[in-house]
């Protein structure tokens, strides 16, 4: 079981019980109900940033930029996803600006990375919120869990089918031995079929589709070049950061460095 856990990418249960309690202090001072829009959330504390990438690559960073903290979203990807990216770079917000302030951006920082994914979770499908919801929703047995159940729970908790998923598992409300053909579902070839049983279920299906939101704040352009004017981000974050607004270094009449200590 351990193993199996540690393949889906679950966290140790040690870790999972310290991040739970910072989640719910969070949420304590935010709000009563975890449906609450954890976007206006970032905007309260942060500049944020949402927009299409073509690359995957990424889903969303935290940055510092003159005085401000900026948050970035790739809206290319499903709703479901980008709200659990928002809620992962919350916890950056929260816990890691001293790293920010120093740093300016928070990249490979795999300890970090980890417990924000933790929060995320824990923040947007509480433990005895899901569980009391699942009995009120769902109310079969773990091996009797099919793709609808799934739907209603993360549609409920406005996350991906995947999220919910390992939530269930997570708190034994679904057969580990049903895990991969469960699944399945969240796959490219089967993405008709999950919108047809969301549907059926009398459900939305924007929470499993890419929002493609164009949300880009004026101060932001200026914030970049400011920056990068004062040696305070590299040539290489600097093409990155206005890779979020589709436009290159180029344009505004900045070159490529022969050499660079990147930051």
């Amino acid at each position: 079981m351990r193993n199996f856990i540690q393949k889906i990418g679950l966290p140790d249960e040690k870790l999972r019980l310290e991040i739970k309690k910072l989640a719910q202090e969070v949420a304590m001072k935010f709000y009563q109900q975890p449906q609450n829009d954890i976007f206006d959330i970032l905007e309260n504390m942060a500049l944020l940033v949402r927009k299409p990438m073509e690359s995957k690559s990424i889903s969303g960073f935290t940055a510092f930029l003159e005085d401000q903290f900026v948050v970035f979203l790739n809206s290319s990807y499903t709703l479901g996803h980008e709200r659990f990216s928002a809620a992962h770079e919350l916890y950056h917000l929260i816990y890691n600006q001293d790293i920010l302030r120093r740093e300016k951006v928070i990249f490979d920082n795999e300890e970090e990375d980890v417990r924000a994914n933790i929060f995320a979770a824990e923040f947007l499908m509480p433990e005895d919120f899901v569980k009391e919801m699942f009995y009120k929703l769902v109310n079969v047995a773990p091996e009797e869990i099919e793709p609808k159940h799934v739907v209603k729970m993360n549609t409920y908790f406005k996350v991906s089918y995947t999220a919910m998923l390992k939530r269930l598992i997570q708190f034994h409300l679904c057969d580990p031995k049903q895990y991969e053909e469960l699944r399945s579902m969240s796959s490219i070839d089967k993405k008709e079929e999950l919108q047809k049983i969301t549907r059926n279920q009398g459900y939305d299906i924007h929470l499993i589709e890419p929002s493609m939101v164009n949300q880009v704040s004026k101060e932001y352009l200026e914030m970049v070049k400011v920056n990068y004017e004062k040696g305070r981000i590299s040539y290489g974050r600097l093409k990155h950061l206005l890779e979020f607004l589709g436009e290159s270094p180029e344009k505004y009449g900045y070159e490529e460095p022969v050499q660079e200590d990147y930051i």
